[in-house]
């Protein structure tokens, strides 16, 4: 949980003197700006008793407290503004004690984030890295918030994928060393027979042999997998993406724990009479097939026994999956709830998916692009823009922009909508875009680096419009983490982000600092200084790394 003095709750509590059950909905930052806070009391304008006199009451209670400078009534509405002086120590104070602002308390709870889980039959691609950004993102605000948090990858290396990928090797490129290229190849030439010829026998073969537990197959698929997944895993490392553990599928049927799934749904499981396959029916939905004909399990029941293993280990899961997944959510939490009876939290965050202007990404039909083609690009993009904009490029730097660009792009729209993937909107340097969020903060170290000292008193003279509003919005931080946080969206840190750079550049074109008198000079540092942990620690959420000079 976090650690803050929450100034909202303060006013509601003055307010709820007067007028019981005020709901925290209630009172909000006003997204006009005409003030900082508005208390919106029409509502019980008719049920309470003497209302023009509480609201005057209220209005006037809440003018007392230390941190407001006014408060006025507008019909039924009060509009507070606060004092920037008081909210800037209040951030100041944290920061210099806790090194963070808001704090947070280190909750016992323990939290899995799965997420990305590509099945790694190629390099990952842009219609699937949106699940890996949004899902690491996840992962790092739930642990920003105080959570103890497991990322995991869920690797299906079981299934008619997988077995097409061994299949397409041994029969295009046996012999030869399998590389990533080699088994892509491969692939690619299994389908495209499969579409020629119409004859899907043969990996129907091995997928019986696969799911009755041949340990020949099974070591030979993992061994090929192994290849793409590390390359998977390099293109997310580029992306500061890293994850926990890695769980394999195959790993439910040799350990006999899909059997175990079978064993605590036999009451529910029903046989169907024209083939012997064993399913169970799911209310409002349709019959879900855990066991065909032959005994060799699916899919979702391997997926079972893999949330049975989760709930074992921790108190919530999070898992991030395509909007084509509805349903399966739906399946997975009436089976591990309704069935089999587990308290544990369960959460599914869905998201759509990134399509080419020409159509839906695929592997398998040879029409995505890797992401490393996109990262590569960007990466060139930001050394030339370095270049024309400072006359020299950094590796490093441009590695950092690239990176950080990629993910505030598929980070920063909400995750329910799709999203079709332009090069001109990827590798805009302008706008609302990583790259604007870093340069505030070089100009804000800037600043820092030319001033001679970073402390001393500070006092509330000439204090320009732009500082109060930027140290406002500072103060709107846990609010957003929150908000975020019960949401599960991360695209709420990235507008946060945006707003709060775009505050900030208004007040480097308007306030001067280091040429100050010292009382003025002091609060701008202290503003400076608030401003920029505030973005590193926002920032680290999204996966942007800020650089003090580009």
């Amino acid at each position: 949980m976090l650690l803050f003095q929450d100034m909202l709750e303060l006013i509601r509590s003055e307010a709820r003197r007067f007028i019981d059950g005020i709901e925290e909905k209630e009172v909000i930052f006003d997204p006009t700006e005409h003030a900082h806070i508005t208390l919106r009391l029409i509502k019980y304008s008719r049920s309470v008793d003497d209302f023009d006199s509480k609201l005057d009451s209220i209005c006037e209670g809440i003018g007392k407290l230390k941190f407001v400078g006014s408060a006025k009534r507008e019909g039924a509405y009060i509009n507070v503004n606060l004092e920037p002086l008081t909210v800037l120590r209040t951030i100041s104070e944290s920061i210099e004690t806790a090194g963070i602002f808001p704090d947070s308390f280190q909750d016992p709870e323990r939290v899995s984030v799965e997420h990305t889980s590509t099945n790694p039959t190629g390099p990952i691609h842009m219609g699937r890295v949106r699940n890996s950004i949004i899902g690491d993102s996840v992962a790092r605000l739930i642990a920003r918030y105080g959570y103890r948090v497991t990322t995991q990858y869920y690797v299906n290396d079981s299934g008619k994928q997988m077995l097409s990928l061994y299949l397409g090797y041994r029969k295009f490129h046996d012999g030869e060393k399998p590389t990533v290229p080699i088994l892509l190849d491969g692939y690619l030439k299994i389908y495209s027979l499969f579409e020629k010829e119409g004859n899907e026998k043969e990996v129907e073969d091995l997928m019986e042999r696969y799911e009755k537990g041949d340990e020949e197959i099974i070591r030979n698929v993992r061994e090929i997998a192994t290849i793409v997944l590390d390359s998977i895993v390099e293109d997310l490392a580029r992306l500061h993406i890293k994850f926990d553990e890695f769980t394999w599928e195959s790993e439910f049927i040799t350990t006999g724990e899909t059997k175990e799934v079978m064993k605590r749904l036999s009451t529910s499981i029903q046989t169907n009479p024209d083939d012997g396959a064993r399913y169970i029916d799911i209310p409002g939905l349709r019959k879900i097939y855990l066991e065909r004909r032959n005994g060799t399990s699916l899919y979702v029941t391997r997926d079972i026994a893999y949330h049975m293993y989760k709930f074992s280990q921790y108190d919530r899961c999070i898992v991030i999956l395509g909007e084509d997944h509805r349903e399966h959510g739906k399946i997975m939490t009436y089976i591990m709830h309704d069935l089999l009876e587990y308290k544990n939290q369960l959460d599914f965050l869905f998201y759509g998916y990134v399509n080419l202007e020409s159509g839906k990404m695929s592997t398998r039909k040879g029409t995505s692009i890797p992401v490393r083609e996109v990262y590569d690009k960007l990466v060139e993009k930001a050394k030339n823009e370095m270049i024309s904009r400072y006359g020299n490029a950094s590796d490093e730097t441009a590695h950092k922009i690239a990176s950080s660009s990629l993910r505030f792009y598929l980070v920063k729209i909400n995750p329910s909508k799709p999203i079709t993937f332009k090069w001109e909107d990827a590798l805009d340097f302008n706008g609302e875009t990583a790259p604007f969020i870093m340069y505030s903060y070089t100009r804000a170290a800037s600043i820092m680096d030319k001033a001679a000292s970073t402390g001393g008193k500070y006092s509330g003279e000439e204090m320009h419009e732009s500082e109060g509003d930027l140290i406002i919005h500072l103060y709107q931080y846990p609010y957003r983490l929150k908000e975020a946080y019960m949401s599960l969206k991360p695209e709420v840190l990235a507008n946060y982000l945006l707003v709060l750079s775009k505050k900030f550049t208004k007040f480097y074109e308007n306030c001067r600092v280091i040429d100050q008198p010292d009382p003025v000079r002091n609060r701008r540092i202290e503003i400076i200084k608030s401003y920029m942990k505030i973005l590193e620690d926002c920032s680290d959420i999204l996966g942007i790394t800020n650089v003090r000079k580009m």
